[in-house]
């Protein structure tokens, strides 16, 4: 489990830790994911004109089925290496190409909702759904150099429980199960466990009964162990958590530091996501400890950290990271340390496309 996107040298570092199939299948994945993604914006109907922005069009590059967007490009937190049509410099960048002339224009996601005619908030959803599919490859690189494959939670699952197949590709290509997959597994125990408790009372035989029991005690052996890897998981996260309050500890010398303090002492030691900011400071200052009623479930001084660490960088203590903030979630890092190194970027994103 991983709290925050790794950057551009932790995730090349860990990608050189693995093992040529498990990169092969991995890079895949996230080609397929990312160009299933690019081919659904431009096929559900949604994308209906190409607007000229920035660049001139031929009269035969007109037309929105002869595009597609072919590459996408993260340069890290506190990049602008990428360039827009327009001249203006990027984090995020997009690569849209004709079918026919090959003529390639270079996007930020402003521009490009211009250009395939789209509200900005498709191109959000666009970039979460890009931003998931990283998210999940840094946390399988984070597992295989923790040889944290998941497997024993297979050890006991009835036969009678069809993996999905992702799964069994996991498996199969030695790759670590995800958090997700996890839980969809221990979802499929439950209901199979139901269904066999409720045959279990319809049952009249004795020998029927005692093989319901058996199957019961299966269901029960691999509850344990999920059981058992959830507490595991929730040990690593408060040691985490613990290494992180004694690096800020000196930050902190007010026997009840301000939330602008304590926000600000975590951004200098590399938590950089205010959600999580927000959460640590919940749980262990005295302060505030409702938790938002709302489909995200934040704390409720989730926008004082906001703000506070806002002030911090207007104030140009901070940096923030306007490029991947937005309504989900706000990024903030110290000025000194960004990552400027272009070639720690060319290293890794070819290799994604």
């Amino acid at each position: 489990m991983i709290s925050e996107p790794l950057s551009q040298a932790q995730r090349t570092e860990l990608l050189s830790l693995v093992t040529d199939g498990q990169k092969e299948y991995l890079l895949n994945e996230v080609k397929r994911g990312r160009r299933t993604i690019f081919g659904n914006i431009m096929v559900e109907e949604k994308v209906q004109a190409i607007k000229s922005v920035d660049i001139d069009l031929q009269e035969d590059e007109r037309n929105v089925e002869d595009w597609n967007i072919v590459d996408y490009t993260d340069f890290g937190p506190g990049n602008r290496l990428g360039k827009c049509a327009c001249g203006i410099t990027l984090r995020y960048m997009f690569t849209v190409q004709h079918k026919g002339t090959n003529k390639t224009i270079t996007y930020g996601k402003d521009h490009l909702s211009a250009f395939l005619n789209l509200p900005i908030k498709d191109i959000d959803a666009v970039m979460a759904g890009l931003r998931t599919i990283d998210y999940e490859l840094d946390e399988l690189l984070v597992k295989i150099k923790d040889d944290n494959y998941g497997y024993e939670v297979l050890e006991e699952i009835p036969e009678e429980i069809d993996l999905p197949k992702d799964i069994k590709a996991h498996v199969e290509y030695h790759i670590p199960l995800l958090d997700r997959q996890i839980k969809k597994i221990e979802r499929e125990v439950n209901k199979y466990y139901s269904k066999e408790i409720e045959k279990a009372k319809n049952e009249q035989l004795d020998a029927a009964r005692l093989e319901a029991a058996k199957r019961a005690e299966a269901y029960l052996k691999a509850k344990e162990i999920l059981r058992e890897r959830y507490e595991l998981e929730q040990k690593e996260a408060q040691a985490r958590d613990q290494k992180i309050l004694e690096s800020i500890r000196p930050y902190l010398v007010a026997s009840k530091p301000t939330i602008v303090e304590i926000a600000y002492s975590l951004v200098l030691n590399g938590v950089s996501s205010a959600t999580e900011i927000s959460r640590i400071t919940r749980e262990y200052f005295n302060v505030d400890k409702r938790i938002s009623t709302g489909t995200k479930q934040r704390p409720y001084i989730y926008m004082d950290v906001v703000l506070a660490l806002m002030n911090e960088a207007g104030k140009g203590t901070l940096y923030f990271d306007k490029e991947s903030s937005g309504f989900e979630d706000c990024y903030f890092y110290p000025l000194e340390g960004l990552e400027n190194d272009t070639t720690l970027t060319n290293n890794i994103q070819p290799s994604l496309f």
